[in-house]
C-alpha cells in the first residue's frame, strides 16, 4: 500500500488530465456523428439543468473538464505539502507535462481553444506553486530540527 501511495505521489496529474482530454474529445467525435473536431468535443452539451430564475444551464464538456482541472490542481498543490525525494521528481515530471501542454497548444491547431489553455495555465501554477510550497515546506522542516 505504500509503494501504491509513493507511486501515486509521483505521478503528475496534470499529464494524466491531457490523456484524458484528449480520450474524451476522440471518442465523443468519433461516436457522435454531430461532434466536429476536438473544439465540438468541448462544446457538447451533456445535460441542461433548469435553475429557479428559469433560466436553463448548459453544462458542457469544457466545463467538465475544467471543473476536473480545478480539482487536479487542488490534489497537486496538497501533495507538494511534503517535501519528500518523490515530491521532487514530481516537481521534474510536473515542469515536463507543463511544457508538453506548452507545446501541443503552438504546434496542434486542434486544441486552439480556451479549455485546453486553462488547463496549461493550471498546469503551469502547479509548476510554480508547488516547487515554491515545497521549498517553504522544507525551510520550516529544517528551522524546527
Amino acid at each position: 500500500m505504500k509503494s501504491i501511495m509513493k507511486a501515486f505521489n509521483a505521478i503528475p496529474l496534470f499529464g494524466i488530465l491531457l490523456v484524458l482530454y484528449f480520450l474524451a474529445s476522440t471518442l465523443l467525435a468519433q461516436f457522435y456523428p454531430g461532434v466536429d473536431g476536438v473544439q465540438g468535443a468541448m462544446d457538447f452539451r451533456i445535460h441542461g439543468f433548469k435553475l429557479p430564475s428559469n433560466a436553463i444551464w448548459h453544462i458542457r464538456v469544457s466545463d467538465v473538464v475544467i471543473l476536473l482541472g480545478l480539482f487536479v490542481l487542488y490534489i497537486e498543490l496538497f501533495k507538494s505539502t511534503k517535501a519528500t525525494d518523490t515530491t521532487i521528481y514530481e516537481h521534474i515530471l510536473s515542469l515536463f507535462v507543463f511544457l508538453a501542454y506548452l507545446l501541443i497548444f503552438l504546434y496542434a491547431p486542434m486544441v486552439a481553444n480556451s479549455t485546453f489553455v486553462i488547463l496549461g495555465a493550471m498546469s503551469f501554477i502547479d509548476v510554480v506553486a508547488g516547487i515554491t510550497i515545497t521549498i517553504t515546506a522544507a525551510r520550516k522542516d529544517l528551522s524546527l530540527g
